[in-house]
């Protein structure tokens, strides 16, 4: 797996390259603003950048899409904002404090995401502070919903794993590496709905058994998830939901 730059038109798109064996098709997916591209490993570079060219009206159309919804869904940290928590809305609530702390806090009933915060005049500054706070308030809690859900599948399925990590990226929602029988997650899955994390789970545990997207793959997590696809799609769309 290879992540590098194309430039289409004025922008330089992030891509990242899958090989696979038994595959004569290119297919062409933007998660988050990464453009995911799953290509024959006999396909050349030469090759596949003459199909990228081929389509690059579509996709400098979609990233250009992608960067209106994501500045659109980026938080500034001021009260009265929505931010997802496991797939429901909750409002911001900022409250200046004397003393030289910070504070996170979810209030689930009223729903309600409550930050306390020494005043900070400059905006950029402000916004950097809270979001690494929030992104460590977002890692603890998808920590603990993994911790409680994971043992249940991989019982469930018959699978085992060595590591789990937890770590800040919209690109992805998980990912596998089945030789290490290591899961790795983003902190962002409790901004989801909770029947959307299980699925993630399922697709990623499933890949100890299946390490490409073969139909072999799809049939082990619709065995789990009968409706994966249709939640595979919820996921695609609403990728702005995970974005702080």
């Amino acid at each position: 797996m290879a992540k590098y730059f194309i430039k289409v038109k004025d922008k330089e798109i992030p891509v990242i390259v899958r090989n696979y064996k038994n595959t004569n098709s290119v297919k062409m997916l933007f998660k988050g603003n990464i453009l995911n591209i799953s290509k024959s490993k006999y396909l050349s570079n030469k090759e596949l950048l003459k199909i990228i060219d081929q389509n690059e009206d579509r996709i400098y159309s979609e990233y250009l899409n992608i960067l209106s919804k994501e500045n659109k869904n980026i938080k500034h940290w001021y009260s009265g904002e929505s931010i997802s928590y496991k797939g429901e809305e909750f409002k911001v609530d900022i409250k200046n404090i004397d003393r030289n702390m910070i504070k996170i806090m979810i209030n689930e009933k009223d729903k309600l995401l409550k930050i306390e915060i020494p005043h900070i005049s400059n905006d950029e500054e402000r916004k950097s502070i809270i979001d690494k706070y929030v992104k460590k308030f977002l890692a603890m809690r998808t920590e603990e919903f993994i911790s409680n859900r994971l043992p249940y599948w991989s019982e469930k399925m018959k699978t085992k794993y060595n590591t789990v990590k937890v770590g800040d990226t919209t690109s992805q929602y998980g990912s596998c590496i089945p030789s290490k029988k290591a899961l790795h997650f983003s902190n962002r899955l409790i901004m989801l709905p909770e029947d959307k994390i299980d699925a993630i789970i399922v697709h990623e545990l499933s890949h100890m058994t299946h390490a490409n997207h073969s139909p072999q793959f799809y049939n082990l997590v619709q065995k789990y998830i009968p409706n994966y696809f249709e939640i595979d799609k919820w996921l695609k769309e609403n990728v702005n939901k995970v974005m702080i």
